[in-house]
């Protein structure tokens, strides 16, 4: 510990004055207990209280969430439309395509006629006498391959590109957006 300065000491000899009976006393003269002054409740920067505030936050809150459900309500009209639509074309090219596959069959079921047989049997030699290289040169390739088949990318059916499964499943998810908006909105 280091010794006190010459200017330590002469505050403390000042301080050794001090009666805290004497201290008390004037306190108790003296006190008047003041509360913290209310303020006008206005913010300073807006000029409006902290209920004008607060209100015209819930009103804005209120307008965002009435215009996003309605939003989300007309994106679902377009979607649950767009569904209808997809399910139509489907039943039709379901329709169209069982039909087609009937008469296919029908016909493959048919046993074919002499004359028909004769033209086939035709047709076929002259095609053969046609492309004799061409033959040639597939069946060299056939042979030279490794037996790996043909790869055709599938397209699905030709309009949108999603599925009625996908459209639905988004259907959904927008309906359980417009539920949880709906439930903010009554909470506001």
């Amino acid at each position: 510990m280091k010794t006190p300065t010459d200017f330590e000491l002469n505050q403390l000899m000042h301080r050794s004055d001090y009666d805290p009976v004497k201290a008390r006393e004037y306190y108790l003269r003296t006190r008047k207990l003041k509360g913290r002054r209310r303020g006008s409740g206005e913010d300073p920067r807006t000029g409006r209280t902290q209920q004008q505030i607060s209100r015209e936050a819930r009103l804005k809150q209120r307008k965002e969430l009435a215009e996003q459900i309605s939003n989300l309500e007309n994106k679902l009209k377009k979607l649950e439309a767009k569904i209808q639509e997809k399910m139509r074309e489907e039943a039709s090219e379901d329709r169209k395509s069982k039909a087609k596959k009937e008469r296919a069959r029908k016909e493959a079921e048919k046993p074919k006629t002499a004359a028909e047989k004769a033209e086939e049997a035709r047709e076929a030699k002259k095609y053969r006498d046609r492309n004799r290289q061409r033959l040639k040169n597939q069946r060299k390739q056939d042979s030279d391959k490794s037996g790996g088949g043909s790869s055709k990318k599938n397209s699905g059916s030709g309009g949108g590109g999603r599925s009625v499964s996908e459209l639905k499943s988004l259907a959904s998810r927008i309906r359980g957006q417009i539920q949880v908006a709906k439930q903010k909105l009554a909470a506001l």
